[in-house]
């Protein structure tokens, strides 16, 4: 039988102590690190929502003046002009163009800075593809499956409401940087191959450098929104506390069924945002969701009337400029410019914002999700449970060592 001294058990005591305050100490310092992780801010929509100035009718002119420029296929005449047009209309803005080769095409992103001379470095990006599909392999008449499509509401509407709401932001008093990104080859995918679409958003945030992606506080993809019969709910791969923020700014300008706008006046059933209404969408959202950026898109998939998911005009000769409503590119571009001049997408430090809410009384969403976890909560428990297993494993072994050398 081996018998140790006493000193060389209290070493042993002295050790395992040892490890055992060390164990808690890195436990404890992981879950403080993770309760200073930052929230968003936002204010009280309806304070902010009679200074809205986003100009549906001129967003739906954009729509029908895409179209007629023809096809915007990557490498296309008409897909320069577009191009060209962005940056003639937003001198305001500082813009860039990057081209990638995908396949047997080149294609060309179209990014737009605006900076202000106070801001923060955070950015908020929205985002929309200006490119229209090679084929309707949708359509009907197989005759057409094989030709472009005209992309009024696929492509064009999304691009009109960003450059409307690129005219507005310079006069807005923001104090962090926006980005208007114009994606190429979202829509050259093959049907049923999901890795050969959004080839213009995976090239770009692909050479983000990490110090670009950590300044990035929302990520806001928009497309099909300028369907007259307007609806969409959550979209899968996305950020549930970017995700939040979307409902109050959407039950205020009275697109919440049940929910009550800044009139009073009980919403239209047009967001759903029940999480277990979500739909699956690959889409320009995906990239940036895979590099840790916080991103969500407000997509409507059921184009035109009772239409099913990715049904109707989808992909098809008939999504011209005519089936797109002014009324919804209008809700569409207001959640943009509401959020923006409520601060719903600016991010601060947890304390920070419940000083703010406690001194303001005003909430981001943040009251009714008590009853749920929310990212922090969970990492919380996750490392409080973290804690109890480790002091109870070298517990034990300190009781059996003990037991043992006796």
């Amino acid at each position: 039988m081996l018998i140790v001294k006493p000193l060389a058990t209290n070493l042993k005591l002295r050790v395992i102590s040892s490890l055992f305050l060390a164990s808690i100490m890195v436990l404890s310092t992981a879950i403080s690190s993770d309760n200073s992780q930052q929230m968003y801010q936002g204010s009280e929509p309806c304070q902010d929502i009679s200074e809205l100035q986003f100009n549906a009718t001129k967003a739906n002119q954009s729509v029908s003046w895409q179209t007629g420029l023809g096809y915007r296929l990557p490498g296309s005449n008409a897909s320069a002009e577009l191009r060209q047009s962005i940056t003639e209309n937003l001198t305001q803005w500082s813009f860039v163009e990057s081209s990638h080769q995908r396949e047997n095409f080149n294609l060309t992103n179209l990014v737009g800075s605006y900076s202000p001379e106070n801001t923060t470095g955070q950015n908020i990006i929205f985002v929309a593809h200006y490119d229209s599909r090679y084929i309707a392999d949708r359509d009907a008449d197989e005759s057409k499956r094989s030709q472009p499509i005209p992309g009024a509401n696929d492509g064009a509407s999304g691009v009109a409401v960003l450059m409307e709401l690129g005219r507005i932001i310079p006069s807005l008093q923001i104090n962090h940087d926006v980005t208007l990104f114009f994606t190429d080859a979202e829509d050259q995918g093959q049907p049923f191959m999901a890795n050969t679409w959004s080839y213009g958003a995976d090239a770009w945030v692909s050479n983000l450098t990490n110090d670009y992606k950590d300044n990035i506080s929302a990520y806001i993809v928009i497309d099909m929104i300028g369907d007259a019969y307007l609806d969409f709910t959550r979209v899968t791969s996305t950020s549930d506390r970017l995700w939040e923020t979307i409902t109050p700014i959407a039950a205020a300008l009275g697109m919440i069924d049940g929910e009550l706008d800044c009139n009073g006046n009980n919403g239209l059933n047009i967001y759903n945002p029940d999480p277990n209404d979500e739909r699956g969408v690959i889409d320009d959202h995906i990239a940036a969701h895979n590099a840790g950026i916080p991103a969500i898109n407000l997509i409507d998939i059921n184009y035109g009337e009772n239409a099913s998911a990715f049904g109707g005009h989808w992909h098809t000769q008939n999504d011209t400029a005519d089936k797109v409503s002014s009324q919804s590119l209008n809700y569409i571009g207001s959640i943009l410019e509401l959020g923006l001049r409520t601060s719903a997408w600016t991010l601060v430090d947890d304390i920070t914002n419940e000083q703010e809410l406690n001194n303001t009384g005003n909430s981001n969403s943040q009251s009714d999700d008590s009853v749920n976890l929310d990212d922090n909560s969970k990492s919380n428990l996750i490392g409080y449970l973290a804690i109890i297993v480790v002091s109870t494993i070298l517990l034990l072994i300190l009781v059996a060592d003990i037991s043992v050398k006796r």
